[in-house]
């Protein structure tokens, strides 16, 4: 990341970047797992965990 010169400056560039303004923890993560988990009839889902963030743009 240019001109970041502490992990606080690029943590803050990154989630400056997603609409929930704010990294992925592990608890976003776990509650990914449980809906997977409880779903009956899913097949084949992808279910990012990235709080609105789009990686291609």
């Amino acid at each position: 990341m240019p001109g970041g010169k502490t992990v606080e400056d690029v943590k803050f560039a990154y989630e400056i970047k997603v609409p929930m303004r704010r990294g992925c923890g592990t608890k976003d993560v776990a509650r990914a797992l449980f809906y997977i988990i409880e779903q009956e009839y899913e097949t084949g889902q992808a279910v990012p965990v990235t709080g609105g963030q789009n990686m291609l743009n």
